[in-house]
């Protein structure tokens, strides 16, 4: 026997749950690009009205810092075509800081959905609001610590490259190298892992800290290289972005495998994209 349509397209309590969690975090995205792009686009348009007139001299004299504010721009060297002694003005850190939180909600945001997700479903409801931002402030707090990280390591590749397009090769080339490595499949194994909560008391915020911050760690060693990539790039730094960023969503759809030295392709992501799309 046929159930009636409006029976059929009844959504399933799973699924309401992971549109619940879900949309929110894609609204969140949407708006980080917005921010992103506002953030980048700003500089060309009224650069005096970021950091007022004293913050523009500073850098005006810094390298003339084009591109994206607190990326690519801020890297000594940046835009010039010549060398530079890879040292890191304030007002660097300043715009990096600046827009940093945006690309990194950004990019990262959606990665986190199943994570949310997990602790949702294993969080008391009166302890749930607060365990998920403890989750998110740890995954935060160690993301921003690598991206300062990756801040100065771009800036020492773009000090040592001499000029832009060699050290955007030197990038691709580590990232290149990184993506068939064994360590890489290591933490992206270990970025599928889903410990356990516990449900009351100092031991739920613990792990929820601990989760937060070590998935973060899992995430960053697998997407380092993939992600110092945009900084290097001046103009293009938001097309860069967007294609790194849509790698490693459709990277994360791929079960854990095997660490070996290997090619590594978004194959499960691949799929379901020619399963939506195909004609019929």
């Amino acid at each position: 026997m046929t159930r009636p349509r409006a029976m059929r397209s009844q959504p399933t309590p799973e699924a309401r749950h992971r549109r619940r969690l879900r949309t929110p975090v894609l609204v969140v995205t949407a708006l980080a690009w917005a921010a992103t792009l506002a953030v980048h686009l700003l500089p060309a348009t009224s650069g005096h009205h970021l950091h007022g007139a004293r913050q523009l001299h500073t850098m005006q004299h810094t390298n003339d810092m084009p591109g994206m504010p607190g990326m690519s721009g801020m890297l000594p060297g940046a835009g010039t075509g010549s060398p530079s002694n890879g040292s890191l003005s304030t007002g660097s850190l300043q715009m990096f800081l600046l827009g940093w939180p945006f690309m990194l909600t950004a990019m990262m945001a959606p990665l986190l959905v199943p994570v949310l997700r997990h602790v949702h479903a294993r969080s008391l409801p009166s302890r749930r609001r607060r365990t998920l931002t403890l989750l998110v402030a740890a995954y935060v707090a160690v993301w921003t610590a690598g991206g300062l990280v990756l801040f100065g390591l771009a800036a020492a590749v773009r000090a040592g490259a001499g000029s832009g397009a060699v050290a955007i090769g030197s990038a691709i080339a580590a990232a290149a190298l990184w993506q068939l490595s064994p360590l890489k499949q290591r933490c992206l194994n270990r970025h599928h892992v889903q410990p356990l909560i516990a449900a009351f008391g100092r031991p739920a915020d613990r792990d929820a800290l601990r989760f937060g911050g070590t998935h973060a760690l899992w995430c960053l060693g697998s997407c380092w290289a993939l992600m110092m990539v945009p900084l290097l790039f001046d103009r293009w730094h938001l097309a860069a972005m967007a294609v790194v960023t849509l790698y490693l969503w459709a990277e994360s759809f791929d079960p854990p495998a095997p660490p070996a030295w290997c090619p590594r392709l978004p194959v499960t992501a691949v799929r379901v994209v020619s399963t939506v799309v195909k004609p019929g």
